[in-house]
């Protein structure tokens, strides 16, 4: 696989907030934050593995969406993902939607989750979520959930199109091309395997004659940032060939297969 086209500076994801995008764990920790990380005094017992009913008066549970209860149903159930600024994260499954309930374990970024039920408090949108890989289920709040979901399905255009694959700054990434040319770019976060989308179009080509495509790409952290892709080919890409990529100044080169 061909290198990047320049080295990629910590300075520049920091910059562009991209810590759920390209850049974990690589910059100073933020401060702790009482919904991310349990207190020393609580189980921190993983969603994976619920902790056993510590009381003889448990709290009731939500029922399930659409039967009523705390907050709004989400029907149908919609898949997510965990989130936070650092990718070993715990972040706190609650028995209700507020801090000061329990912490009935925790979840760890990147866990992904379905959300079930939805609540509105003072400090923001909470979410009962349900683990896919326990079936443990509580309150998370929505900053620490990619609301987005995950990889969302392909297009049929995309599903039929030859492809370009490759690694930037901790992300994988791969370029979809047709007999139009050069339509989608998908990135994927390798940490948290979030992932998101930059639809193209055709801007001209460069001053060597080298097609060029444009797009934006909108990570689950927010903001909405402009990826150039360069075909190498000269307008001709298939097995072999190269596709430059720049995404919000971070460049790198994919290979086609």
């Amino acid at each position: 696989m061909p290198k990047a086209n320049r080295p990629i500076t910590l300075g520049l994801c920091a910059a562009l907030s991209l810590t759920a995008v390209g850049c974990w764990g690589r910059h100073k920790a933020a401060p702790p934050n009482e919904d991310q990380q349990p207190q020393v005094t609580e189980p921190e017992t993983p969603a994976q593995t619920p902790a056993s009913t510590p009381t003889a008066t448990p709290t009731p549970q939500p029922p399930e969406p659409g039967v009523g209860g705390t907050g709004q149903a989400v029907n149908p159930p919609q898949a997510a993902q965990l989130i936070a600024a650092e990718p070993g994260s715990k972040i706190n499954l609650r028995s209700q939607p507020t801090t000061s309930s329990s912490a009935k374990g925790y979840g760890l970024v990147g866990d992904p989750v379905m959300l079930l039920r939805s609540a509105e408090a003072s400090d923001g949108t909470w979410y009962y979520v349900k683990f896919e890989q326990s079936g443990a289920e509580g309150w998370i709040r929505g900053d620490f959930i990619n609301t987005e979901g995950r990889a969302t399905p392909l297009s049929p255009q995309a599903s039929q199109s030859n492809t370009c694959d490759g690694v930037m700054e901790g992300m994988a990434v791969t370029a979809f091309y047709d007999g139009s040319g050069f339509h989608m770019v998908r990135f994927v976060n390798l940490e948290t395997k979030n992932t998101f989308d930059a639809t193209l179009s055709r801007q001209g080509s460069n001053n060597a004659g080298k097609p060029l495509y444009q797009g934006t790409a909108s990570p689950p952290t927010g903001g909405s940032y402009p990826v150039a892709l360069t075909d190498l080919s000269g307008g001709n890409p298939g097995s072999g060939s190269q596709v430059a990529l720049d995404y919000a100044g971070i460049e790198g080169s994919v290979a086609c297969k």
